[in-house]
């Protein structure tokens, strides 16, 4: 089980699934590149060992590829979604300790720098350089601690501004704090063990814990530390820490940003982080990530944190559920469900319950029966097109939350939500599927070896 950032990098390396770019490569777009590239291979992460202008190393497209989340996790793919509600229903809190690896150096102050860490630009039309997976983190007295990926726009070298707003929890940490016109003390760790990096991915309600849901997926308590100027928890042994403050009172014009539906989200004039410390371990390695036109880190992040959690809501209603997919690049809001109905309604309830789960509201959910694989596009798209009457079977739903950043919605975060009832009527005469006999048995010679 890997334990931390540098323990799940030698797993990666052990399956073949890490390798390293020797040659000195730009931050400004070309370590995108190889992301972009590797990624639409579904090749491996890629270590990148010499950053122009930086004396660190970094890391990209980790979480790029499903199979790399699903070997980070101890898990395989069919044991993942429980695995995960396990973890969720058993959360386990996390333990202060006195240090840790990430505060073998400690930076403070004018020693303190962005230009020491090598912060990349991602997108053609990006403003400028973005920490992408860095897990912001920000205590609440009420709401506890809040862990969660946000971008970060490098404005100089000690301050960046941040995309983060309300119903978004650091959002709503920072909206309270600055009416008192207080500055939220906040940091961002950076090469974090993988259950961490997922938790922060998670869309729960403001009182859920990231730490706990680390621990309870973990099966022990993840070691945290206070940061060097804040009584911030942060993962004791991520890679690098930054240290610092969303400052009350104060917006900069932060993007635009190449973001998760593929589209640069516009400019705006948003929070700013002020830089105070940057701790990191001996010889640290730098987290880059990807985001954009799919499949990049930030949809396999989505895609799997909300699978179970929709898949949980629907066996409620459902006990015949058999799986739920998260269509590869819809970022999880093209969810495939697959059932084995037992009344005749059961269909449209699994729909109604899918596209109303709490903080996750897919846009588009298809139902089809477990006969269908949904996890094979072909499968499918057989199901919707000799399964389904629009009339009968698609439903459609204008007024729902919709996601802020959808380029498609005429009002950010409302939109209008489809089901397709592609299970074929229930009790009803229907015509037989096709089949071979003798098909699956049959033994395929190897090609002959010229």
């Amino acid at each position: 089980m890997p334990t931390d950032f540098r323990s799940f990098l030698r797993l990666l390396e052990d399956k073949n699934d890490l390798v390293h770019v020797t040659r000195e490569v730009s931050p400004d777009f070309e370590v995108a590149a190889g992301m972009r590239r590797t990624s639409d291979l579904k090749g491996p992460a890629l270590w990148f060992d010499h950053v122009t202008g930086s004396g660190i190393p970094a890391v990209g497209a980790v979480y790029g590829v499903r199979r790399r989340a699903i070997w980070g996790f101890d898990t395989t793919d069919a044991e993942y979604p429980d695995k995960f509600m396990n973890g969720l229903r058993n959360p386990i809190a996390p333990q202060v300790v006195e240090d840790g690896p990430c505060k073998e150096v400690v930076l403070l102050g004018d020693d303190a720098d962005f230009g020491l860490l090598p912060i990349c630009s991602h997108n053609r039309l990006d403003n400028g350089r973005f920490i992408t997976m860095g897990l912001t983190i920000a205590a609440h007295p009420e709401f506890g601690t809040n862990v969660s990926i946000s971008r970060m726009q490098i404005h100089d070298g000690k301050h960046a501004g941040i995309l983060s707003v309300p119903p978004q929890h650091l959002g709503v940490y920072f909206q309270e704090f600055e009416a008192r016109g207080e500055s939220l003390p906040m940091a961002v760790a950076l090469g974090v063990d993988p259950y961490t990096t997922m938790a922060s991915g998670f869309k729960g309600n403001i009182y859920l814990d990231e730490y706990t849901i680390a621990g309870g997926w973990m099966g022990r308590p993840l070691d945290v530390v206070k940061c060097e100027t804040s009584d911030v928890l942060v993962p004791a042994e991520s890679e690098i820490v930054i240290e610092g403050e969303l400052v009350a009172g104060e917006r900069r014009l932060e993007g635009p940003f190449g973001e998760v539906p593929g589209y640069y989200s516009p400019a705006g004039q948003r929070p700013v982080f002020r830089l105070k410390a940057i701790t990191h371990r001996q010889n640290p390695v730098y987290l880059a990530g990807l985001t954009g036109r799919p499949q990049t880190d930030n949809h396999v992040i989505r895609d799997l944190t909300y699978e179970p959690i929709i898949r949980d809501r629907i066996r409620q209603l459902c006990p015949g559920v058999r799986d739920v997919y998260a269509i590869e690049g819809s970022a999880g809001k093209h969810i495939a469900v697959s059932i084995k109905p037992t009344f005749a309604s059961q269909a449209r309830d699994v729909m109604m319950a899918a596209l109303t789960t709490e903080r996750i509201r897919p846009k588009l959910v298809v139902v089809v029966e477990d006969d269908i694989d949904v996890r094979d596009p072909a499968q499918l798209q057989w199901a919707m097109t000799f399964r389904v009457q629009a009339d009968r079977d698609v439903l459609i739903i204008p007024g729902m939350v919709g996601q802020a950043l959808d380029p498609s919605t005429p009002k950010p975060g409302v939109g209008t939500v489809m089901a397709i009832d592609a299970t074929r009527p229930y009790g009803e005469p229907f015509w037989e599927v096709t089949d071979v006999p003798g098909a699956e048995s049959f033994e395929i010679p190897l090609p002959a070896r010229s």
